[in-house]
């Protein structure tokens, strides 16, 4: 857990039960920098507006006050304890059932309800995401619904603004990768209006920004994703979480990548895998290897690069993400390129962009398209190249994607220019 900020302390010392639940369990982790921050020589003294009523600040109240904040967490332990446990029981209960969380919802199971309800919605909608994207929108969807109609009663407005914030904003990733890209504006809008109503959480800002810069990515508004990336990158580090900052340089790379910076993105790729934690998620540390591959392709170094994903095993951190399957694929038909084998390549390329279109990701169709016509010229069938430039023209300017447009526009003059 982050540590707490200074509107964490002056909401803790307010007595608000979602900000006293957050403070004492971070307190209760052994947080000494906290500790000293609320009960130091000078940890109220932070807190102090030139305007502040001195008498608030004297020691027996302020003791009163930090007494009353903490008995008011205290009470709140035994239900959020619960409630962890209830959400447990429901993941583990929905691996057994086809429709998953839904499905025990739909059977009137009496705990499909409340904070472990729209946890749970949310975890399965991450699962689904490389899998399912039609799923992970439904899932999105169900837990953005859960969460706005949580009981008032049983929890408070910021904690209920926190997690329509996270329901929000996961449709809206949803809604990205179905390149549904006004419609996923539209849901971010949502989830930051949120966000200002909620309990200043750090991470959920930084995750909000950071699907706010995939976003930007998918439009190929690339200096914009970079920036809000710098933006994510630096809270985490001022969190302490050095896990989710190496999982920003990958995204950075990434967006590096897109942007013709080959060998940029490829240390940053490096930089991002001594920071990511294998244990806490070897799927992610699965991708940085990949990325760091791939850059090394893009950089022309298409030797090395078949020996490091032949050395990767990628395909079994993969196996149950046929999303990833497929651009593993995409990525083998890149070095067969590189390395001259253009029949082999053809064949992989083909293959690929038939499976990407048979999954509705036209997108990613589009952009192997994009190999395909280097590939055709380099062999000379300049039809070919002509007829598929105007297709990828097309697709790219109802996505409203120009960078993609522009490559694609090259190749249809290249293959105008060299046509007898």
């Amino acid at each position: 857990m982050s540590h707490l900020t200074g509107n964490d302390v002056d909401r803790f010392l307010a007595g608000e039960p979602a900000a006293c639940r957050r403070a004492v369990r971070h307190l209760l982790a052994g947080c000494l920098q906290c500790q000293a921050k609320l009960w130091g020589p000078a940890g109220l003294d932070i807190t102090l507006e030139e305007d502040s009523n001195p008498e608030l600040f004297q020691p027996a109240v302020s003791d009163e006050i930090v007494e009353r904040a903490i008995a008011a967490s205290l009470r709140e332990v035994p239900r959020w304890e619960e409630e962890k446990h209830q959400l447990s029981q429901l993941l583990y209960e929905a691996r057994s059932c086809p429709e998953g969380i839904l499905g025990l919802q739909q059977e009137g199971n009496p705990d499909v309800s409340g904070w472990p309800l729209v946890e749970g919605l949310l975890v399965e909608s991450q699962e689904a995401r490389f899998r399912a994207p039609e799923r992970m929108r439904i899932l999105a969807f169900a837990a953005m619904v859960a969460a706005q109609n949580l009981d008032r009663r049983q929890y408070s407005s910021g904690q209920i603004s926190d997690l329509c914030a996270r329901a929000w904003a996961e449709l809206a990733n949803a809604y990205r990768l179905t390149h549904e890209f006004e419609a996923s504006e539209d849901a971010l809008t949502r989830a930051k209006t949120y966000l200002e109503q909620g309990t200043g959480d750090p991470l959920i800002l930084a995750h909000l920004l950071d699907l706010e810069a995939s976003l930007r990515s998918s439009q190929r508004r690339l200096p914009e994703a970079i920036e809000l990336l710098d933006q994510v990158y630096r809270l985490y580090l001022q969190i302490g979480d050095s896990h989710l900052a190496g999982r920003t340089l990958i995204s950075k790379g990434v967006n590096t990548a897109y942007d013709d910076r080959p060998y940029d993105a490829a240390q940053l790729f490096k930089d991002a895998l001594t920071l990511l934690d294998f244990d806490r998620d070897p799927q992610l540390v699965a991708m940085g290897q990949f990325s760091l591959i791939h850059s090394l392709a893009n950089c022309g170094k298409f030797r090395q690069a078949k020996h490091a994903l032949l050395k990767s095993g990628l395909r079994e951190p993969f196996a149950q993400e046929p999303l990833n399957l497929v651009k593993l694929r995409w990525l083998e038909g890149k070095i067969h390129a590189g390395l001259g084998k253009l029949w082999r390549a053809e064949q992989v390329l083909r293959e690929v962009r038939d499976r990407f279109r048979r999954d509705g990701q036209d997108y990613d169709a589009a952009l192997v398209g994009l190999d395909l016509a280097q590939l055709w010229l380099q062999q000379g069938n300049h039809a070919a190249v002509r007829e598929l430039a105007k297709e990828l023209l097309q697709i790219f300017s109802a996505l409203g994607i120009q960078r993609e447009g522009i490559k694609a526009g090259h190749y249809l003059r290249e293959a105008s220019r060299q046509e007898p």
